[in-house]
């Protein structure tokens, strides 16, 4: 296979290979093996060989590099170039910067200069129009405390997210795809929210992961550090639906474990048990279970209390603890 200005090709056993003569275009130098760029594809064509993927490219406006699948004979029009893309390694894959290879290779269209919003397309009697092209919905959006993958932004294409490290998704729907209009499909907004917190700030309300739940456990690992109290807060709004308190030596009161709440300003029914099972000093592991209207409420492992909710079906919306501890982690779990 040969261009109009003496390029010389051969594509033997699925390489790429150059022969020399005078004045030939080094496709060598050109391309890239086993490698593939990253996240910038905006067309995907079947295409016989590199050389028409080649020549696809430098019919569109859009497209500075292309890449080629070896095994499914597929090329890959990518919207940036090496210089500003991610270069990674593929097996089976050629890659290359368009602005290596001779625009002669375009046949017709070497002739043609298109719109930015446009390509070039030969008919049957060999002659080049500009037609309108669709140039992919640009980079998939970002989402908060998540991480994304996505094989590039051409109709169709996927891009599928996944919350960080102590955070969990919230919705089922975790891929948003590339749509004819040019846009992503739209994220639920708050898709991935905090579950786990790593030595929590004390007096601050942390809000519960995915809204409100009238199912769900709360961990909290710490160590009391003084012989006074400590407690543990689940809020909705301005109300305590249920308070925890841990009392070492708090006025008359020794040794005593505590839950009510505070429901329009008004204190509850407080429910006691005696002799808890912590010391100052020790880490222990506090569990507050919510399931079918009763807060449940556990030490080390130990039953303590079971605390009813004085408002039927009220969910609680954020956490806070207070007092003399020191807290290494705390964890929502919904059920």
């Amino acid at each position: 296979m040969s261009s109009k200005h003496g390029e010389i090709f051969l594509l033997i056993l699925g390489v790429v290979k150059f022969v020399h003569c005078d004045n030939c275009f080094d496709v060598a130098t050109a391309v890239q093996h086993d490698k593939y760029m990253e996240h910038q594809m905006f067309r995907k064509v079947r295409s016989p060989s590199p050389y028409a993927c080649a020549s696809a490219c430098l019919m569109s406006s859009a497209c500075l590099s292309f890449g080629f699948d070896m095994e499914t004979r597929t090329c890959l029009l990518n919207s940036n170039n090496s210089a500003n893309g991610n270069i990674v390694d593929r097996a089976g894959f050629l890659f290359s910067d368009i602005l290596h290879w001779p625009k002669s290779l375009s046949g017709p269209c070497s002739l043609m200069s298109c719109p930015a919003n446009a390509r070039c397309q030969v008919d049957r009697l060999d002659r080049a129009t500009c037609v309108q092209e669709f140039q992919g919905c640009g980079q998939p959006p970002e989402v908060t405390n998540a991480t994304k993958t996505s094989e590039g932004h051409y109709l169709g294409s996927v891009t599928t997210y996944a919350c960080r490290q102590d955070f969990r998704t919230c919705y089922d729907k975790v891929t948003s795809i590339c749509q004819s209009s040019g846009q992503w499909e739209n994220l639920t907004a708050g898709l991935c929210n905090q579950y786990i917190w790593h030595n929590p700030t004390l007096k601050e309300k942390h809000a519960l992961p995915c809204g409100p739940s009238s199912k769900f456990r709360a961990t909290v690992i710490g160590t009391p550090n003084q012989a006074t109290r400590w407690n543990i807060w689940l809020w909705k709004g301005e109300d305590l639906l249920a308070l925890s308190e841990f009392r070492f030596q708090f006025g008359e009161t020794r040794n005593l474990t505590v839950m009510n709440d505070l429901v329009n300003g008004q204190w509850g029914k407080e429910l006691r048990v005696y002799d808890q099972p912590m010391n100052i000093g020790q880490e222990t592991e506090v569990q507050i279970t919510l399931h079918t209207g009763i807060y449940r409420l556990d030490i080390d492992g130990q039953s303590m209390l079971n605390f009813t909710e004085r408002v039927p079906g009220s969910e609680p919306d954020s956490i806070l603890i207070e007092g003399s501890v020191s807290v290494r982690m705390m964890e929502i779990w919904l059920y």
